[in-house]
């Protein structure tokens, strides 16, 4: 099914329209204050939240929301999840349409226009998002399997981790490593150290995953443990049984 991005280019093509525009939602809000647009305040205050009342969706959640609130003009705090994205937030079928690309292009996801159309409020949006996000990496991230993973996060200016666990190498496993980073939060040290019998490609692959929370200020290492070094007898060493001339 063509993607929202699609769609919009086709349009800008056919109709030779810049794709370079003024934020119409910012320039409503800014034209019935007589102020500037809202800018972002840099932290999420209301986070969307399933029925047992955690935080929903820890990992894509917090970069969404601030997408959505520069693309939309609004404060993040407004972003409730029960939030209409047309009644509450002001927003028309054209800011539907800029938001639509800039989740493609900046989450590298694909959003039919299909799913777009079910989107009533900002949960809605997160429940579509999450799941393309989440359909993408499960088809990519194609890993060895009966491998184990370890990863540390080292807080900013420590030098102990203070997470440090071993788990199976699976798609699952490296997205539970790459939202307990961000919950880390910026400045961790996010080390990941993959068996030395896994392939190149589960290197790059995992790699790859990660790289992403460079942008949230989180540095990331990959790499496969080393061979253990060879046993090399002191002078003097008594040879092992067995190993004795005679």
């Amino acid at each position: 099914m063509q993607s929202i991005r699609g769609m919009f280019r086709s349009a800008l093509l056919v109709f030779g329209v810049a794709a370079t525009v003024a934020n119409p939602a910012q320039t409503r809000r800014a034209s019935a204050t007589n102020a500037p647009p809202p800018r972002s305040s840099g932290s999420a205050r209301v986070s969307v939240r399933n029925s047992d009342g955690e935080a929903a969706h820890p990992g894509i959640e917090p970069e969404l929301r601030q997408l959505v609130a520069e693309v939309l003009g609004v404060d993040p705090a407004e972003l409730a999840p029960e939030a209409s994205l047309t009644d509450d937030l002001a927003a028309d079928s054209l800011d539907l349409v800029e938001l639509a690309v800039v989740l493609e292009s900046t989450l590298d996801i694909s959003l039919s226009a299909r799913r777009m159309d079910e989107v009533r409020n900002y949960r809605d949006l997160v429940e579509v998002v999450v799941t393309s996000a989440r359909g993408r990496r499960t088809r990519e991230l194609v890993l060895t399997p009966g491998l184990d993973v370890r990863s540390r996060l080292v807080p900013p200016g420590a030098s102990q981790a203070t997470l440090d666990r071993a788990e199976a190498l699976t798609v699952y496993a490296i997205e539970t490593i790459h939202d307990d980073a961000l919950r880390a939060g910026p400045g961790t040290h996010l080390e990941v150290t993959l068996p030395l019998e896994a392939a190149a490609a589960d290197v790059v692959g995992v790699r790859d995953r990660l790289a992403r929370l460079d942008r949230h200020g989180i540095a990331v290492s990959v790499r496969r443990d080393l061979p253990a070094p060879p046993e090399i007898p002191l002078p003097g060493t008594p040879p092992a049984a067995g190993d004795a001339s005679t």
